[in-house]
């Protein structure tokens, strides 16, 4: 579990303070939690998948282009496997991508294409903003990825009446500390329903919001997902379907997390992998 963070850390908020979800509207009475019980739920719940295995509908936009909407298939395993693949009536697999942690891969069919690049190289300009995607983004958002021991946490005191906003305080170059995530949960079910992870540079960040919770395996999963990544300037819209949620199931095929490039693609590289 994270440690509660001395009131003079809170001083950091200003620097990274980004847009808030909107609040649940008023269903249920308001339900109350201290900050230990917040990190100690989301932390157990992000601790009990290892493995998730989805099928969801996929929609995107870039800007005020928004693109039509797909049938997608995800898989993940920790610490840091990620595969996902989409689909089109008549077009068959539009694109699939994988990566294992540092490196990833973006096969295009359609395009006869194969990317590789390194997830923490995102490029400042690009003929496209589908290039300056990496997969991890993705598996960051998805609720998978507990509190960092050691890592202090608050509780931001400027937080609507409705909603706790905790907030995750590291020191990953040894000099300063700096907000690394910020969880909102609705205090209608303490479920935490957005989310802002700020990378290394702390300019580019994933704002992800959550909401129609299931459960399963007596965990609750948000079936709605967006992610959003404003710097870069794309959006995605998950939209999982509940039957098709496998959590915690062994991947035994080979190479699940690995693309090989298609006879005759063209390769090309985003970054400087290495």
């Amino acid at each position: 579990m994270g440690r509660v963070a001395p009131l003079l850390l809170l001083a950091l908020l200003a620097a990274a303070c980004g847009r808030r979800p909107k609040p649940l509207p008023p269903s249920a009475p308001l339900r109350s939690a201290t900050l230990p019980e917040l990190v100690s739920s989301f932390n157990a719940n992000a601790q009990a998948i290892q493995t998730m295995s989805l099928k969801l509908n996929l929609s995107a936009r870039t800007g005020k282009h928004k693109y039509p909407k797909i049938t997608a298939f995800l898989l993940i395993r920790k610490p840091a496997d990620i595969r996902l693949w989409g689909t089109f009536t008549l077009l068959g697999k539009l694109f699939d991508m994988a990566s294992s942690g540092q490196h990833f891969e973006l096969s295009l069919p359609t395009r006869n294409q194969f990317f590789v690049g390194l997830n923490d190289v995102i490029p400042a300009k690009a003929s496209n903003p589908w290039e300056k995607m990496r997969p991890q983004v993705i598996l960051n958002a998805l609720l998978t990825n507990a509190i960092v021991p050691g890592d202090d946490v608050a509780l931001d005191p400027g937080a609507p009446p409705t909603t706790y906003e905790v907030l995750v305080l590291a020191d990953r170059s040894g000099h300063q500390q700096r907000l690394v995530r910020r969880i909102t949960f609705s205090r209608y079910d303490l479920l935490p329903h957005g989310q802002e992870i700020y990378d290394g540079d702390g300019i580019h960040f994933t704002r992800a919001t959550y909401s129609d919770y299931t459960v399963r395996n007596n965990l609750p999963i948000p079936t709605k997902v967006v992610i959003e990544r404003p710097v870069e300037g794309y959006t995605l819209q998950l939209q999982l379907i509940p039957s098709a949620i496998v959590l915690n199931r062994p991947f035994t095929a080979p190479n699940t997390f690995q693309l090989i490039p298609p006879p005759g693609a063209a390769i090309i590289t985003l970054g400087d992998p290495k």
